[in-house]
């Protein structure tokens, strides 16, 4: 009896620690992959945003926060940039009234772990400098005024800016990468590349955190074709030289 008591008491041992830790892993595997999902559709969103990207407007590595301003659909007619509804052109001076129809979109981490992404509709003088964003009504619904969380428990949100350009060397035309640093040159920004480091603290010994480190490259469509094509005509004409 004894014996069998000893040994019955073993076998249930066992089950009993194959049982707890198989549903620990379960747990930490539908955790990890929670955390995958939610990092992936905020990067695919982004990567959206940033198909239609025009400039960056702030690019602020200390208070980890960024923006930029976004075609709501696709780029506009030169015709309705350049000259208002009597057909009377704007000017191109640093003054011009011509303006682009935006969306500009913020991203901002915040101390408590989570992610504020806002979007605002409006105008954008393209022209003057520094650019002026006034916000107004949407184009479209898809693309009202909203603020909402978009990531939590995030440890860390590194941004970090780069300019592309490209340099002639005899017959060979080489990129040049060099990283942003100065706060009035945010309009030499190419892309910036992302570091979401996401990490749930259990605190607990006998829980696992759940723990994701991503870094993804996230390029202006505008600014890469005037890299890949340099003084070609612009839709918009930014650079005032057409």
């Amino acid at each position: 009896m004894m014996v069998v008591v000893v040994v019955v008491t073993l076998l249930m041992g066992f089950a009993w620690h194959f049982y707890f830790s198989g549903r620990e892993t379960m747990r930490h595997t539908v955790s990890q992959s929670q955390i995958q999902l939610d990092t992936r559709i905020f990067l695919d969103n982004l990567e959206i945003e940033m198909g239609s990207c025009y400039a960056f407007s702030e690019v602020d590595t200390q208070n980890k926060k960024f923006s930029f301003y976004s075609y709501t659909f696709t780029p506009p007619h030169l015709d309705d940039v350049l000259y208002d509804n009597t057909g009377t052109p704007h000017t191109t001076g640093a003054d011009s009234q011509a303006t682009l129809s935006m969306v500009k979109y913020d991203y901002e981490w915040k101390e408590d772990g989570t992610v504020l992404k806002r979007r605002t509709p409006g105008k954008l003088f393209f022209l003057q400098n520094p650019m002026r964003f006034q916000e107004g009504e949407p184009t479209d619904d898809r693309y009202s005024s909203m603020e909402k969380i978009v990531l939590r428990d995030i440890a860390d949100f590194e941004i970090k800016p780069y300019s592309q350009k490209v340099v002639r060397e005899g017959e060979l035309l080489n990129p040049v990468i060099e990283p942003v640093t100065a706060p009035d040159k945010v309009n030499d920004v190419s892309f910036i590349v992302l570091r979401v480091h996401t990490k749930i603290d259990e605190q607990s010994e006998k829980r696992r955190d759940e723990e994701l480190d991503i870094v993804t490259k996230f390029y202006s469509s505008v600014k890469l074709s005037e890299v890949a094509n340099p003084g070609c005509f612009s839709t918009t004409d930014r650079d005032g030289r057409f």
